[in-house]
C-alpha cells in the first residue's frame, strides 16, 4: 500500500516537472520569436548604397513597442558592430503611423542623416 502511494507521488512530481518545463519552453520561444507573434519586419535595400530600410507590419497586437523591438532585433542580426562600423537610426513616420529604421555602413552615414535626426554610431 505504501509503495503504491510512493509511485503515485513520483509520477505526480514528474508530470508537474514536465508541465513546468513546457511552460518555460513556451515563454523562451515567444521571447526569442517575438516578431512571429506580433510584428514582421520588412527590409528594403537601396541598390546604390548600403542603406537598409526596416519597416514593421502586423496585426492589432503590433504596437509601437513591438515595431521598435522587432526593427532593432532585425538590424542587430544583420549588422555586426564587432566587424563593421554601423550607423543606425529609428524614426516615427507620422503619415503612415509606423516606425521606420535605417541601417548602413559608416561610409553612408550622411545619407542616413538625411533621413533621420537621431543617428546612432554602433
Amino acid at each position: 500500500m505504501a509503495q503504491n502511494k510512493f509511485i503515485t507521488l513520483i509520477e505526480t512530481i514528474l508530470a508537474m516537472l514536465a508541465l513546468i518545463a513546457g511552460v518555460e519552453y513556451f515563454k523562451y520561444a515567444t521571447m526569442t520569436n517575438y516578431e512571429w507573434f506580433h510584428c514582421t519586419v520588412q527590409r528594403s535595400l537601396d541598390p546604390s548604397s548600403s542603406i537598409v530600410e526596416y519597416t514593421s507590419v502586423g496585426g492589432e497586437s503590433c504596437d509601437k513597442r513591438g515595431q521598435f523591438k522587432s526593427i532593432v532585433k532585425a538590424a542587430s542580426r544583420e549588422f555586426d558592430p564587432n566587424y563593421d562600423d554601423v550607423v543606425f537610426c529609428i524614426k516615427e513616420d507620422l503619415k503612415n503611423e509606423r516606425i521606420v529604421g535605417y541601417g548602413a555602413n559608416v561610409k553612408d552615414a550622411e545619407l542616413v542623416k538625411s533621413s533621420c535626426d537621431n543617428v546612432i554610431y554602433w
